[in-house]
């Protein structure tokens, strides 16, 4: 297993990444918590629970976990949750939607397994309320609904300091998404919709530093509006290819290829190895099921 330690915004922020080492993955795939004055921000992967104990165990008192915020019930960011609560006694908290799916045993699939680890423990977590102070109270979190990705996802934002806590709501990039008959059922208009929610919120914050699970800190909403911006272009392009592909009397699946072939040229390997679970082809099913109204 890899751990890594990083500190944001002069050590105020220590992000706690994990990811396992199996010799089948060609690069590390992250996962992140964040801990802030006693605020720990999700509890990482099954697979990970190991080193985040061992990582609690050297805690001052000062630094010492004083509760926790699970975003959403996806195993890479809720593993660790009971052994919070069991062995360190750490109230976790959750929204109201996501408080029945933590409480349930989890499959998924073999690949999300070799990532992630297996033996998720369920748990029950505390309601969460509009908002969460951190141990001192020096930071005050607002929670924002973000679905999209999860239906339970949320974000959280701590407007004075310009600090937004994304986690999986935002991608970097929009290639793939999981389809909807895995148990990841992305809408890529709904994760439209929340970004948007995101960068109306954050509307006056010139200084806005956003965290991900794993894949960075973006800064501005600038970032937002690219992203905006990119799904944009996506949705029309999706349609205007399908559109093409049936003047060609082209059909189903002859469509789904050609619409395929002009966006992305070929699947990405993602979705071979994820046996289509995450791959191009879900996410052009996602912009093409998405009317344009624009």
């Amino acid at each position: 297993m890899v751990v890594q330690i990083v500190y944001h915004c002069n050590n105020e922020i220590l992000e706690w990444k994990w990811s396992s080492d199996s010799e089948l993955m060609p690069q590390p795939f992250w996962t992140s918590v964040f801990l802030i004055d006693g605020l720990l921000i999700d509890a990482g992967a099954p697979g990970g629970v190991g080193d985040l104990r061992k990582f609690i165990k050297t805690l001052n008192s000062e630094n010492m976990i004083e509760k926790c915020v699970i975003t959403h019930n996806h195993e890479d960011h809720c593993g660790g949750g009971r052994m919070l609560r069991e062995e360190f006694n750490i109230p976790v908290f959750a929204s109201k939607l996501a408080i029945p799916l933590l409480m349930k045993e989890k499959e998924y699939p073999d690949y999300r397994q070799m990532t992630w680890g297996v033996d998720y423990q369920p748990f029950q977590a505390d309601l969460l309320k509009d908002s969460i102070r951190s141990k001192s109270g020096k930071y005050i979190f607002e929670i924002i609904d973000t679905p999209g990705h999860a239906p339970e996802l949320i974000s959280l934002i701590e407007r004075k300091k310009q600090w937004a806590f994304i986690t999986d709501a935002v991608m970097p990039k929009y290639q793939m998404i999981f389809g909807k008959d895995t148990d990841i059922p992305e809408d890529i208009s709904l994760i439209f919709q929340s970004i948007k929610k995101l960068y109306d919120f954050a509307e006056g914050m010139d200084n806005l530093l956003l965290f991900t699970s794993g894949k960075g800190v973006y800064k501005g909403r600038s970032f937002l509006k690219d992203r905006m911006d990119e799904i944009t272009s996506l949705h029309l392009k999706a349609h205007r290819f399908q559109n093409e592909a049936k003047q060609k009397g082209l059909l189903d699946k002859q469509l789904l290829r050609y619409v395929l072939k002009k966006m992305f040229k070929r699947e990405n390997f993602v979705g071979t190895l994820t046996r289509g679970g995450l791959s191009n082809k879900n996410l052009i099913l996602s912009l093409l099921e998405w009317p344009i109204d624009y």
